[in-house]
């Protein structure tokens, strides 16, 4: 190396130690332009700009390096990690074992190897080179820290957290090691212990977001909501990522609100409309938060107040009008984006409902509340008309879609304000001549209907046509639960979660479910995936988006798999095959899965073991199933809803429904027979929770003896963190949660465990298929 380029390129090295990451940068490029040959150069400014988050530079970087100096080993491993950032593992893995060709006791490039073989599901493997790397290197904190995630992934509980407080010892201020030693803590119900180790971290690292949210998880285990919030909400400051963005909402979700927060009700909105979860997940704590807005919590006390009778729009808005109400971000986002779950929110939107109906008949105009009342609109279609209404409101109602069907024969103008009035209360696709609507120019606002009301179920319908039929439906249950299902499709929903990076089924499991014992090979990186009574497909379409499975979905309802369908296509997902089948018909099905779903179908059938039995069938040996069975303890109110709803002989129409729902909710008890289950808010999803033709609810012991009986391996519930803790907590002899005995006591003391399902998977034992 020449006397000049060497003194550049000490100066470049020494702003690279000092951390300015800009200069040393700068200064190994003066280096290259002098000597474009220099290896060391490359390899440095790869490190450099990997340090600055340029990961397609810096890899250009080092691919220069090693093609000028093939045996530097160093830029093999440093490649290797930086693809390794990129889940690129298979390439990474290839980079370490070069390095290590090159030089066999390199302990960095054993210790990266070991790291990236044990994320494959290459634990023995991957144990030994970490292993290795200590040996050659006893006091290498990473291989430490390295070690002990393996260990805590192989059940090994207390060799994992020695191991990780042996990295600290070495390394105090690791950050990755307080991190992950903060994990364990919780996961192990030590949860004062976490919070002291995450907040040691952020004192450190005060801009480390792993730690942030770290300790928000921690905060909102131990039920100190308000700080959880806050913490997570200083987390997405610093920045934004997915795995913040899911915690808020794990945190917001269950947040009870006195207070208005403008911070966290535009963080709200974002996670409602671009989503960052299930919008259903938030529509109860934003429904509480947007109840806080002075106004908005002044009319609905209003509206609450008068009910049932009705209130002018003066009197209800109050002096800012509706137009104010357009401006309320998190508001219009709910409307949007699933059905209400607030029943004094439904109140005062059903008489906002009725002063949209009196201004369109008199042809008032207020351009500033459209937003509103086309997001109210579009509300009201995603509820299935859930609001209630007297003979003189829908008579009223039925003359304004009448001359509205008038105006669009002849062609004579339609005002917007007529247009949404009639689709607050009518699907406008029941309309003869809908299409013509989307002919004419609207505003943004009632395109966005037209499309919700007319586009969409045109094409479900062409979709339900020409969907493929894959058995008969002759179970005389099944047909009764498939005409239920064709009337009213369920769930209604409007937006996805964002999708995961995709990784395998045991990854995922694992991720899940760290302490079971299961057989934990994956089976390649494509999996066959059974969704057997798909309903509209919200879960199927999750996991075809986050995931290289094949998935077949199957429901009984053409009406179900149409909106799935077209879904699908909305999405740009076509990695999922959808046909028509009774899971009873299956028998003779050639085809067998990797995974079965089957959260909703089950407690339906006639017997619903017999069904299980059947999909066990179709599961290869060591393949996985998740499954939702009704439980008998936390259904108790829905008993007692369907033993009202037989004495008074509501019938399943949407005018009984909607006749029973306000009937309930007079009742002293009747929010929490009802309304304290979401599905109770749309017609559809009160119908399938309080009117299904067919339901069976089963205890833990019968499932525990159908386990038994099939050679099953239980892995776990899904279940909320909250609930897990409070099941360590008591039964600190059971970390992997799977002693059904012990949960039968839990749900004993605390019957509204699984006040959803029973929801939990289990593994079909006899090897993993290759």
């Amino acid at each position: 190396m020449e006397p000049d380029v060497r003194s550049l390129f000490a100066q470049a090295v020494g702003h690279h130690q000092a951390g300015r990451l800009g200069q040393a940068v700068t200064g190994y490029r003066h280096v290259l332009a002098l000597n474009p040959e220099l290896a060391s150069a490359h390899h440095n400014l790869g490190n450099a700009f990997c340090e600055q988050g340029k990961l397609d530079e810096a890899e250009a970087s080092y691919r220069r390096a090693i093609t000028l100096q093939p045996g530097l080993a160093s830029a093999h491993n440093n490649l290797g990690t930086l693809l390794q950032e990129r889940d690129q593992l298979d390439a990474a893995v290839a980079c370490y074992r070069e390095a290590l060709a090159l030089d066999p006791d390199y302990a960095e490039a054993l210790n990266n190897l070991g790291g990236a073989l044990c994320r494959q599901g290459e634990w023995g493997e991957g144990e030994a080179f970490i292993r290795k790397a200590l040996a050659l290197k006893p006091a290498f904190a990473e291989a430490h820290d390295n070690l002990a995630t393996v260990l805590w992934e192989q059940g090994k509980l207390e060799e994992a957290e020695a191991s990780v407080h042996r990295a600290l010892q070495l390394a105090p201020g690791f950050t990755r090691a307080l991190d992950n030693l903060g994990a364990m803590l919780k996961e192990r119900g030590r949860l004062d212990e976490a919070v002291a180790v995450y907040g040691q971290l952020v004192h450190i690292a005060p801009g480390d977001i792993d730690g942030w949210n770290g300790l928000a998880r921690v905060l909102a285990a131990k039920g100190d909501v308000v700080r959880a919030r806050e913490t997570i909400l200083r987390s997405l400051r610093i920045r934004e990522t997915a795995g913040a963005r899911r915690i808020f909402v794990d945190i917001v979700k269950a947040s009870r609100w006195t207070n208005d927060n403008s911070e966290a009700r535009g963080m709200m909105a974002r996670a409602l409309t671009e989503p960052w979860a299930r919008p259903s997940e938030l529509t109860s704590s934003a429904a509480q938060l947007i109840r806080q807005n002075a106004q908005i919590g002044a009319a609905t006390s209003r509206a609450v107040q008068a009910w049932p009778a009705s209130l002018p729009a003066a009197e209800l808005f109050g002096p800012s009008g509706a137009a104010a109400l357009a401006n309320d971000r998190l508001l219009l986002a709910l409307l949007v984006s699933a059905q209400n779950t607030d029943v004094e929110l439904e109140r005062f939107l059903t008489m906002a409902r009725r002063v949209l109906l009196e201004a369109a008949a008199h042809d008032a105009t207020d351009d500033g509340a459209l937003p509103f009342f086309a997001a109210l609109t579009r509300q009201c279609f995603i509820n299935e008309y859930v609001f209630s209404h007297d003979e003189e409101e829908i008579r009223r109602a039925s003359a304004l879609r009448d001359g509205l069907m008038a105006a669009l024969e002849t062609g004579t103008p339609i005002s917007a304000l007529r247009l949404l009035a009639v689709a607050a209360y009518f699907p406008l696709h029941s309309l003869a001549g809908a299409a013509r609507f989307t002919e004419r120019t609207w505003p943004p606002e009632i395109a966005e209907v037209l499309v919700q009301q007319v586009r969409e179920p045109e094409e479900e319908a062409l979709l339900r046509a020409a969907m493929p039929k894959l058995t008969a439906i002759r179970d005389s249950v099944s047909r009764l639960v498939q005409n239920q299902y064709e009337e009213n499709p369920y769930p209604r929903w409007v937006r996805l979660p964002p999708a995961n990076k995709p990784i395998g089924i045991s990854a995922y499991l694992r991720q899940k479910f760290p302490f079971a014992v299961f057989e934990r090979k994956d089976g390649g990186d494509v999996v066959d995936f059974l969704s057997a009574g798909c309903g509209t497909g919200q879960l199927p379409l999750e996991i075809a988006r986050g995931t290289k499975a094949r998935v077949l979905a199957i429901d009984l309802s053409l009406a179900s798999l149409g909106y799935a369908q077209r879904k699908a296509r909305e999405l740009g997902l076509t990695g999922i095959e959808f046909a028509q089948a009774d899971l009873l018909e299956l028998g003779a099905f050639a085809r067998r899965f990797d995974v079965v779903e089957c959260s909703g179908v089950l407690h339906h059938l006639a017997d619903p073991f017999a069904g299980w039995r059947a999909l066990l069938s179709l599961l290869r040996p060591g393949g996985f199933m998740v499954v939702g069975l009704y439980s008998e303890a936390a259904r108790r109110g829905i008993v007692e809803a369907r033993q009202f709803i037989a004495q008074r002989c509501y019938g399943v129409s949407a005018d009984d429904i909607r006749r029973c729902r306000q009937d309930l909710l007079a009742l002293e008890r009747g929010a929490e027979i009802g309304a304290s289950f979401g599905d109770f808010f749309g017609v559809s999803s009160c119908r399938d929770l309080l009117f299904h033709v067919q339901e069976q609810r089963t205890r833990l012991s019968a499932i525990a003896a159908f386990l038994e009986e099939n050679d099953l391996t239980f892995l776990g519930f899904e279940t909320g963190d909250a609930t897990l803790q409070a099941y360590r907590r008591r039964f600190a002899d059971d970390p992997a949660a799977t002693n059904l005995d012990h949960w039968q006591a839990f749900e004993n003391d605390n019957p509204d465990t699984f006040s959803r399902m029973y929801v939990f998977w289990i593994q079909k034992r006899g090897g993993m298929s290759s």
